[in-house]
């Protein structure tokens, strides 16, 4: 367990909320352990409630391939919670807003709430192509854009054209969240600008900002806030919150990842690290394998870049493929990839010893990206007619 709050704030928080939709709190409970698990329905009978008396913005998580998970977020988006330990943009900052606005994906509004709290400057653009974004770094740099806002992919697209061009604007400040960074592209964001901060939230549509990451803390470790409490699950993290000013006031949320307590280069505690998702094994013709681990192991194969891993789906059996091909920029021989894929991996090599069939790899320019959120997910699902679906 990650965080504490005292015993008797966190049940009388939870029957206050439990009048509001959330689970309903059994006479005898006495600790956390007693309380049910909630799930999305909860955090929108919750946050709607808190809606029709203080207004809200609407946002979902999903709704591409499945049915979205409805947040009503409150207009202040809990800054007071977050300013005091994570403050990325001052006066005088100008910040690129590069997370796609609409489609009911929070993550733009985040940026345009913190520059408004922050007495910063804004520039709401959102993602560009790189023709447009080629021809704007002059007036990028002339207007001085101290500061980027995007997911690791985008902000690594941005510091590539930089080092095209040559025209680097003053950036110092980093932002980002909703996308782990892999070292390729945190070295392409290092040589562009060498002395930039990085500035991280972990969090969810669903749950808003829960941990922070800043200077001097290691890229892979979120400190959780204060007043909340991670318990740690390989089914998925639950996230309890008590006291005012959140965004969503839950008591054990599952999310959808699964984290493990660590420990920071920074010195301070409560902090944890993201390991993968809770739902990201699928079955490979019999064989139980896991989409984190393939991956990793990708992009440790030599000449790769970065990697991901296309599967066409068995309509027969739910979270099931009949075949995987890993897609990965870089240098690398698909043939020296699958090898090494297959070698390193006790289980692709039974797949491989009954079906080589199954298991390709495939040398890209580009990985695939979530055109809701530009992201790069780590596999994306095809059916036999090459339907595509994503998973982050």
């Amino acid at each position: 367990m990650i965080g504490t709050i005292d015993r008797e704030t966190l049940l009388a928080h939870a029957r206050m909320i439990a009048s509001s939709g959330g689970k309903a709190v059994p006479d005898d409970a006495k600790e956390l352990s007693d309380l049910e698990v909630c799930g999305a329905a909860e955090i929108t009978a919750i946050t709607r409630v808190a809606a029709e008396r203080d207004g809200s913005v609407l946002v979902s998580s999903g709704g591409t391939t499945g049915i979205p998970k409805l947040t009503y977020l409150p207009h202040d988006m809990a800054f007071d919670r977050l300013l005091p330990v994570w403050r990325p943009l001052g006066i005088g900052d100008i910040v690129l807003n590069l997370y796609d606005a609409g489609r009911m994906w929070g993550t733009h509004y985040f940026v345009q709430k913190l520059a408004e709290r922050s007495e910063a400057t804004v520039i709401p653009s959102g993602p560009m192509t790189a023709e447009e974004l080629e021809v704007r770094l002059p007036m990028l740099r002339e207007v001085g854009v101290s500061a980027l806002a995007s997911v690791p992919s985008v902000l690594a697209d941005f510091a590539e054209m930089v080092l095209k061009t040559g025209v680097t604007p003053p950036i110092k400040t980093i932002i980002w969240m909703g996308e782990a960074w892999t070292e390729a592209k945190r070295e392409l964001v290092r040589r562009a600008f060498p002395e930039v901060q990085l500035w991280g939230i972990y969090g969810s549509v669903e749950t808003w900002a829960m941990a922070s990451n800043r200077p001097g803390c290691d890229e892979s470790t979120f400190h959780v806030l204060s007043d909340e409490i991670i318990e740690l699950d390989d089914a998925g993290a639950l996230l309890t919150r008590a006291g005012d000013g959140w965004t969503v006031p839950v008591v054990r949320y599952r999310l959808g990842d699964r984290l493990t307590a660590a420990e920071c280069s920074c010195g301070r505690g409560d902090a944890l690290r993201v390991l993968g998702r809770a739902d990201d094994g699928f079955g490979l013709l019999g064989n139980y394998v896991n989409v984190a681990d393939i991956v990793a192991s990708a992009r440790e194969c030599p000449d790769v870049v970065d990697a991901q891993l296309v599967l066409v789906r068995d309509p027969g059996l739910a979270d099931s493929a009949l075949s995987m091909t890993a897609e990965y920029t870089g240098t690398a021989d698909p043939r020296a990839v699958r090898s090494w894929l297959t070698g390193s991996h006790v289980r692709l090599g039974t797949v491989d010893s009954q079906h080589p069939e199954a298991i390709r790899a495939r040398r890209v320019d580009q990985l695939r990206r979530i055109a809701r959120t530009n992201k790069t997910p780590a596999a994306v699902w095809e059916d036999a007619l090459g339907d595509e679906s994503q998973r982050s």
